[in-house]
């Protein structure tokens, strides 16, 4: 192979991890004060929020149980989802999640999900709060 053959194909290569590199979906941080996209409140806390990301459009969401509402209401969008892990504030796909619930507004009684990647995590808190952890498919169940 020449010096020019070989230099084409590092190039080439290069051009193609490029390539991917853009295309990949990865989300954006969230920050108190962002608004939720569905009910339009303003985001309190970032370690409850998630995220859906739909070609290049983005959407925040105040916590779990609020994404999982707008997606019960849009059967039809096939978006990347993501939670925040609680423990640890990253970001993950809410399938590798388990999620406790909490009263998040002592005067109406709402709740969300705190969503935790490490049962260990679930568990601890669930036991703080009386509840059990529960898979992605239960919120979503809890939604509709």
């Amino acid at each position: 192979m020449t010096a020019m053959t070989a230099a084409r194909m590092a190039c080439l290569g290069l051009a193609t991890l490029v390539t991917l590199s853009c295309s990949s979906v990865a989300p954006v941080k969230v920050e108190v004060g962002d608004q939720c996209f569905r009910c339009r409140r303003s985001i309190s806390n970032e370690r409850v929020a998630g995220e859906m990301i739909d070609g290049q459009f983005i959407s925040k969401f105040r916590g779990p149980e609020c994404m999982a509402k707008y997606l019960a209401a849009h059967p039809d969008e096939k978006p990347t989802i993501f939670v925040t892990d609680y423990a640890s504030g990253k970001f993950m796909p809410p399938q590798k999640a388990f999620y406790v619930p909490e009263v998040v507004d002592q005067n109406t009684g709402e709740i969300d999900y705190r969503a935790y990647r490490q049962q260990p995590d679930a568990t601890a808190f669930a036991a703080e709060v009386h509840a059990t952890p529960i898979p992605w498919d239960a919120v979503l169940e809890t939604a509709r």
